[in-house]
């Protein structure tokens, strides 16, 4: 059934308090925004930080300095309510580049700005508007601005009340679009699959949903690789990546189990043709070992048994594989890559990146933090600062504080290093988990009353 346009229009004006002169003077302030559709993601470990990023690898750096992010923030928060505004009205317009337009915008906004409770009462009016534009089949450019618009929604609410309310319905559309290979594109199914993972990292309340979902991923990348679609392979493992660090924090023998399943697809993809899906499926291999390791004496027998030598001799080859069937760019992160994930399983050590902003100093010295970052900078890009500071989500993700109100952080002159080995992240991490298990607890509650 053809949507009704007059109505949505409507629904949106109504629920976001429209008026007419606030419109006016928007669109007399606001430039045409550049579509972000494509929002770098990283090919190796380094992760291109806010202010600076060290680590031991050569990561590239194709993403928005501090200096730059700041100004594209500066620029969308002094009106961006009005943007906002404006943008959904566009969303339910009948003309299809006025609705990627403004899909644009919105992507824009939610990225650059942590809304939290300004629009306390109109998020679900959002998130329908969303999912509209996801449900479209006249646009695959639509499609996908609208899914990567829902992952930042759930960046910004899904961690409330609202989060596990909507996840249900989201994630019963993000499947079908994943599961449909007939009349839907690789290019949206991808970004399906990694909304879907996102919405489910976010605002699950049980890990093993994780795991259900993490079966689907199983066997949606056995026929990816088979048919050699590149695009959805390295979504499925990126996504699969995210999925095992949820898993292996509540449960270290269901995340083994779980990717025993996979193991053989994951070798498998080390050969691919496309070198981002051996890159992300030699992460995912470095996740779990970073894990396992963890809980066991790896000098008595490797964590991946009779498969060791296989699995580094692989790693050794794609190391030092020539730049003959790939380009230099290529090549140079896989390379990267390829060397820390040795470094992990025969030496059981992890790249460490440094970023910095705001005051503070981030270390992400192991595997989860390392692919929960890069989850988080595919999604925000040069918005990642401005979330950092004001999203309760990645503060409680990656377990860092930013006082706004102390001193250091006013004059920007003393550096608070964080890092997870250290007794204060250890403990700051089980009050954090203590404090997560009552939200969730309290959530049930609301739900069975």
């Amino acid at each position: 059934m053809a949507p009704n346009n007059k109505g949505n229009n409507e629904l949106l004006r109504t629920a976001l308090s429209s008026k007419s002169a606030r419109i006016s003077a928007a669109r007399s302030k606001r430039e045409t925004p550049s579509s972000q559709s494509q929002r770098s993601s990283r090919t190796g470990s380094g992760v291109a930080s806010c202010d600076e990023t060290e680590n031991e690898g050569e990561g590239s750096d194709d993403g928005l300095t501090q200096s730059e992010a700041e100004e594209v923030g500066a620029e969308v928060s002094t009106n961006w309510e009005d943007q906002l505004e404006e943008a959904l009205e566009g969303v339910g317009e009948k003309r299809v580049t006025t609705r990627e337009k403004s899909l644009t915008t919105v992507e824009r906004l939610m990225s650059h700005v942590y809304m939290g409770e300004s629009l306390k009462g109109r998020r679900v009016t959002l998130l329908e508007a969303l999912r509209r534009g996801a449900r479209s089949t006249k646009s695959d450019k639509e499609r996908v601005l609208a899914l990567r618009c829902i992952a930042l929604w759930f960046v910004s609410f899904g961690a409330e009340t609202e989060g596990a309310q909507e996840l249900p319905a989201t994630a019963e559309l993000l499947r079908v679009l994943v599961a449909d290979d007939v009349d839907v594109t690789s290019e949206v199914r991808a970004a399906a699959l990694w909304t879907l993972g996102m919405a489910n990292f976010i605002s699950t309340r049980d890990y093993r949903d994780a795991g259900e979902l993490l079966q689907i991923v199983w066997d949606l990348l056995e026929a990816t690789l088979t048919v050699r679609d590149a695009v959805l392979a390295r979504q499925g493992f990126e996504t699969a990546g995210l999925l095992l660090t949820e898993i292996f924090d509540s449960n270290v023998t269901l995340g083994e189990q779980l990717f025993d399943k996979a193991f053989a697809t994951h070798i498998r993809a080390l050969t691919a043709d496309a070198v981002e899906v051996r890159i992300a499926a030699a992460q995912n291999i470095a996740l779990v070992h970073d894990a396992l390791s963890a809980e066991r004496n790896t000098t008595e027998r490797p964590i991946f048994g009779e498969r060791h030598d296989e699995l580094v001799g692989i790693l050794e080859m794609l190391q030092h594989e020539p730049a003959k069937r790939h380009s230099r760019k290529a090549t140079v992160p896989q390379r990267v890559v390829m060397r820390e994930v040795l470094e992990t399983i025969e030496h059981t050590q992890t790249p460490k990146i440094r970023l910095s902003m705001h005051g503070r100093v981030i270390w992400f010295d192991d595997w989860t933090r390392i692919l929960r970052l890069q989850a988080f900078r595919k999604a925000l890009g040069g918005g990642l600062p401005q979330h950092f500071l004001h999203n309760p989500l990645l503060q409680e993700v990656f377990e860092v504080d930013f006082d706004v109100n102390s001193e250091d952080y006013l004059i920007n002159a003393a550096r608070v290093v964080v890092s997870p080995s250290s007794d204060l992240a250890k403990a700051r991490t089980v009050e954090l988990r203590k404090c997560r298990d009552a939200r969730r607890t309290a959530q049930s509650f609301d739900d069975e009353e």
